[in-house]
Order: C-alpha cells, then sequence, then structure tokens
C-alpha cells in the first residue's frame, strides 16, 4: 500500500466531519469515496477498514445505527 493508514483515517475523519448534519456515511460509503478518490495509490477495502477502526478506537468516530449501520462523529460533553 503507498498510503499511510493514519493519513487515511484523517481524511475520513475529514470527510464526515465536512458533513455532518447533511448525509450520514455507512461505512462501506466511506470506503467507496475513499478508494476511488486515492485509487492510484492502491487502497483497498482493507486498508480503509483498518483506518476506520483506527478511528473508532481513539474515539474520534463511533457506530450510530439509525435505519442501517452509520458512522457519526463523537459528542464530547463541553466543558462548562
Amino acid at each position: 500500500m503507498g498510503m499511510d493508514i493514519q493519513t487515511l483515517a484523517d481524511e475520513m475523519y475529514n470527510l464526515i466531519v465536512e458533513t455532518k448534519g447533511v448525509e450520514r456515511y455507512k461505512p462501506q460509503d466511506v470506503f467507496k469515496v475513499m478508494t476511488d478518490k486515492h485509487k492510484d495509490k492502491g487502497v483497498n477495502k482493507k486498508d480503509c477498514k483498518t483506518a476506520l477502526r483506527t478511528l473508532i478506537d481513539s474515539e474520534k468516530l463511533v457506530y450510530n445505527y439509525l435505519n442501517g449501520s452509520c458512522t457519526s462523529l463523537v459528542e464530547l460533553p463541553s466543558s462548562e
């Protein structure tokens, strides 16, 4: 693979942040966007799964089940 997993994870996170409140992505939809975008770098579904797992383990993203499996941002409690 020609792309670092952390870089791929950051791009996935940015994609979901940019569309927060507008669109909810299923994991397979995110994988398709990333594999199409980085086809020339050899990114595949396995790489995307690893990157998504990295985001979930770091508690940046969680699975939110609403009419199917969707990923969404973790709502952190405010410090106020």
